[in-house]
């Protein structure tokens, strides 16, 4: 739908200005507002709307400002700043359009270019084209389009998101799903694929949305640009998409401060084209008119999409470090009360931030083994995830209970956490108040890094910071995956690297080992030794490590090479048939010590019950147990690997 269509739709209603607010004067230390100024020198200022002749322009202006100071949005001394733009707008308004019952009748075209030639005549524009001047009237246009306006959301070239009825991450501070720096005719077009998808059949996000639109917008401006009669894309052909990829190669990436003017990524590239493949192909599949008629299997090939470079762990975000934590403890006092019972909770339960932000006011559920957490995980699309805590984070959780009782303020969602301010009412606390909370505190007392240089606090870093602990502390693996609530291990391992020493304690244990001689000796083993018999790179093993694991030891044959004893099964074959393939390290102590004592148990009940046979036949088992147990234990020759050895080195360490 056009603009001019649109603005034919909006209704002239009556708008709710009460009190005070009706006035045409008002001054700044007489405002009927909860808070007040500090600023002496604004009690003095007012505002005049007696230049402003059209009584409805008037009226709108009147209550933009009325509400926007009432919700704490503006301050007195923003709108003191913003005073003579505003006037200057209303004046423009009234004179320009004198019988106009509300500004969105205006096409907001026509209106922008009318401005910008009344801001040139009067000098209200810079050399660079920003100015105060622009920036009140895109404010005040705006909130009318949200608070005057009656036109469907999904019809406007802004969508409010709380009004399109979705539920979304309410810890982010997005209002808006943006579509107007994609030029017509295809704005439209990209509009309703969103509707169709995001709002009907709720196969994306709003999270998605937004990504698509931050991308797609290239290649429509684009085809704009190249065949600027064009009302749709029915025509667009192979050599359309061929000239677009040396485009998108080419120009920079622009958008936000730290990726203006870079160079073209291969991922850049890859959702530039995979966005625009995406809307193109549920076009054709639902038979839009606007479609391209050639499939878009034969417009964009699978080999135009460069593949996704992998990320290096070292790279991105770390997790937090003991030593970074423990400064962040000890000076929790000089952190907003709130936000540091948020952080705490954070660490210790391992959610993402914005899901601790949205934590409900019932988030702590009690069972007979102890309390835990509840909270979605809206990532992975989770209700409910538990995950258990302690008794300190179960009576910050109270404090914090209490402390909403007392403060009283707006909270229909429930949140454990609610926005404080009032112009975010409902809403959950910032991501970003957690994070810059953190980086005031590292620079305050001057947390530091490894490198010695500021510490830059990251949310994620806390996550991270717990799945290491987990895996560091012993966790299985498929334990810490059910925690964090990640769909595959490889997940967790991306999440939860485990820290360098203790992979060198864990390899100190695995290269600290016994093996057994033909006759069935104990004796001092090299992992390296053993390797080399079998036919085996020791790189081959440090990665295959954990897949030849048994319970009783690791087997270092061979997988080229068949097991004699692989269809034993009524006690280890590897001790019995005495396999010199067979290695134990200390790891395998609480295994040995676990078995022992199930023995003699054993051995004691067939005493008991004259079962002599049976007690002949466990003494042998249980005498080789006890004595690799006391040979790991006591057996402190043992060395292991060398350094040189045990580490990657050359072209290992390039290939690894």
């Amino acid at each position: 739908m056009r603009i001019e269509q649109i603005s034919e739709l909006v209704p002239t209603k009556e708008l709710p200005i009460k009190g005070y607010w009706q006035n045409d004067l008002w001054h700044v230390d007489q405002m009927p507002l909860s808070f007040t100024s500090k600023n002496k020198r604004l009690n003095t200022k007012h505002i005049d709307f007696t230049k402003i002749k059209n009584a409805n322009i008037k009226n709108e202006m009147k209550y933009f400002l009325s509400e926007y100071l009432i919700n704490e949005v503006w301050t007195p001394s923003t709108l003191a700043s913003a005073r003579a733009p505003l006037m200057f707008i209303g004046e423009f308004l009234s004179n320009e359009y004198p019988y106009i019952s509300s500004v969105l009748k205006i096409p907001e075209e026509e209106l922008k270019q009318k401005y910008q030639a009344h801001m040139v005549k009067h000098n209200k524009v810079r050399n660079s084209g920003y100015t105060r001047y622009t920036s009140a009237l895109n404010s005040f246009l705006e909130f009318l389009d949200e608070f005057v306006s009656e036109v469907p959301e999904h019809l406007k070239d802004k969508w409010r998101i709380q009004k399109l009825g979705l539920n979304y991450n309410m810890s982010r501070r997005d209002n808006f799903i943006n579509f107007k720096n994609i030029k017509q005719p295809f704005r439209d077009y990209v509009k309703k694929f969103c509707y169709s998808n995001m709002i009907l059949q709720r196969r994306i996000s709003v999270a998605t949305t937004m990504n698509i639109l931050k991308k797609v917008y290239i290649f429509f401006n684009f085809i704009v640009e190249t065949h600027p009669d064009w009302k749709d894309i029915q025509k667009l052909s192979r050599e359309d998409i061929e000239k677009f990829l040396e485009y998108v190669w080419t120009v920079d990436m622009g958008g936000s401060s730290y990726t203006k003017n870079r160079i073209p990524s291969s991922r850049h590239v890859m959702e530039c084209l995979t966005n625009t493949r995406r809307i193109i192909e549920y076009s054709q599949q639902h038979n839009w008119a606007e479609a391209p008629e050639t499939p878009v299997k034969k417009l964009i090939f699978l080999e135009d999409i460069p593949k996704r470079k992998k990320k290096n762990y070292y790279d991105h975000i770390k997790h937090v470090p003991d030593h970074v934590w423990e400064e962040v403890q000890n000076n929790l006092h000089l952190i907003n009360p709130e936000v540091a019972r948020l952080i705490l909770i954070m660490e210790a339960s391992g959610f993402r931030v914005s899901d601790v932000c949205q934590l409900k006011k019932d988030c702590l559920v009690y069972k007979t083994n102890g309390w835990w957490l509840k909270g979605d995980q809206r990532k992975v699309g989770l209700e409910d995830h538990l995950v258990p805590i302690s008794e300190e984070i179960v009576a910050i959780v109270k404090i914090q209970l209490e402390n909403l009782e007392t403060d009283k303020r707006e909270n229909p969602n429930n949140f454990l956490f609610p926005a404080t301010l009032k112009r975010n009412k409902g809403k959950a606390m910032s991501q970003k108040v957690v994070s810059n909370a953190l980086n005031k505190l590292a620079e305050k007392i001057k947390i530091l890094d490894s490198k010695g240089e500021l510490y830059n606090f990251k949310n994620h870093a806390f996550r991270h910071r717990y799945g290491v602990n987990m895996i560091n502390n012993g966790m299985k693996l498929l334990h810490v995956q059910k925690l964090m609530a990640h769909t595959s291990s490889a997940m967790t391992l991306t999440y939860a690297r485990i820290l360098d020493d203790t992979l060198r304690k864990e390899w100190e244990k695995a290269n600290t080992a016994i093996r057994l001689n033909d006759s069935g000796m104990i004796i001092k083993a090299e992992l390296s030794q053993q390797a080399e018999e079998n036919g085996l790179e020791m790189s081959w093993v440090r990665h295959n490590l954990d897949s030849i694991r048994m319970d009783h030891g690791h087997c270092i044959k061979s997988p080229k090479l068949k097991c004699d004893f692989l269809e034993y099964t009524l006690e280890p074959p590897c001790i019995k048939n005495n396999c010199r393939s067979f290695h134990v390290d200390s790891t395998f102590l609480d295994y040995y010590t676990e078995q022992i004592n199930k023995l003699e148990s054993d051995i004691s009940l067939y005493t008991e019950k004259g079962r002599l046979r049976s007690v002949e036949l466990v003494k042998p088992k249980l005498e080789k147990y006890r004595l690799i147990r006391e040979t790991l234990i006591n057996d402190d020759s043992i060395l292991g690997l060398e350094k040189s050895k045990r580490e990657y080195v050359g072209r290992e360490r390039t290939n690894g």
